[in-house]
């Protein structure tokens, strides 16, 4: 897929959280180039805006979860998809009430007042956020150990120990796999064939099932329908994406739901927004059902690494 320079030119006339990453994944532009642009995420834009929200002790809305996409958790999720740059102080405050408050026997993170309930999504998603940003705690090893015990035989992951909990294993295997992504990448030094091993697993489990597809329609038809940000929640670009990113070799079983996705283009080659997640959220980004500058970005940058084209210029 070939990007014409009026696409590129509408998706660069944006917020620096898009520019940037445009610059790297379809421009391929040199660090020293990207990396500029990405500095301006602090001071300017949508991630100043949300870093402006933030409490002086370091939270956001008083909340580390509760509240959802206002709370300390899914703000700092949201500035982690903008890219705000690791070792963010602000980010990294944010990290440090996460784990002060959530730490539960050093090994997971529970958030409910009396800490007797376990979701291991929660668990991820703070795992992934710390490595992100570059938290330093004793937990964070334990953490990523915690979520590769708990995979079950078939390489999936639940949220919690109940029937309802199958429902959701689609959601909490992605977020599992991209916190360990992120684990692996924070710490290269330590490799650990356990994490390893679960990470095949888990993708394997996702392959297997076409990434959530059947006879090319999703098991959940909110899947074909692609919100950003997605916060927990899964859907079939978001998860494509997670394979993009990871760089994993092109599995022939990933075809279908890029076909899905390809099919989803408007006539002039970009992409909608879908639905918004319930919530309160500080701002919109988009609006749902519009061109999607993000979807957009998210989508050619998958079919540049998926069928290897360069970006025309």
């Amino acid at each position: 897929m070939n990007t014409n320079q009026n696409l590129l030119n509408w998706l660069l006339d944006s917020d620096p959280s898009i520019r940037w990453q445009v610059m790297k994944d379809l421009l391929y532009e040199p660090p020293a180039i990207y990396e500029k642009e990405r500095s301006l995420l602090a001071q300017n834009g949508w991630c100043a805006q949300l870093l402006g929200f933030q409490d002086e002790d370091g939270l956001w809305n008083k909340s580390l979860y509760n509240g959802k996409w206002l709370s300390t958790t899914y703000s700092l999720y949201l500035l982690k998809l903008l890219g705000l740059s690791p070792q963010n102080q602000q980010a990294l405050k944010g990290c440090k009430q996460l784990i002060a408050q959530g730490n539960y026997q050093d090994r997971e993170i529970r958030f409910s007042r009396s800490q007797n309930s376990q979701d291991l999504g929660v668990s991820a998603i703070v795992l992934s956020l710390c490595c992100y940003f570059g938290y330093e705690a004793d937990i964070i090893p334990n953490l990523a150990l915690f979520l590769a015990d708990h995979q079950t035989d078939g390489g999936n992951w639940l949220p919690y120990a109940s029937p309802s909990a199958e429902d959701y294993t689609f959601e909490t295997t992605l977020l599992v796999l991209e916190a360990l992504m992120q684990f692996q990448n924070h710490s290269p030094a330590e490799e650990n064939h356990r994490l390893t091993e679960a990470v095949q697993k888990g993708q394997d489990f996702l392959l297997r099932n076409n990434l959530g597809l059947r006879e090319n329609k999703p098991i959940k038809n909110q899947w074909s329908t692609f919100s950003f940000p997605s916060y927990w929640f899964y859907d079939i670009l978001t998860a494509v994406d997670y394979f993009c990113t990871f760089r994993t070799n092109k599995n022939k079983r990933i075809q279908m739901a890029v076909d899905l996705i390809l099919h989803k283009a408007t006539d002039n080659g970009r992409w909608l927004l879908g639905s918004h997640h319930p919530g309160k959220t500080y701002f919109e980004m988009e609006k749902p059902g519009s061109v999607s500058r993000w979807n957009t970005l998210r989508t050619l940058r998958i079919m540049s690494w998926w069928d290897g084209s360069k970006t025309r210029r």
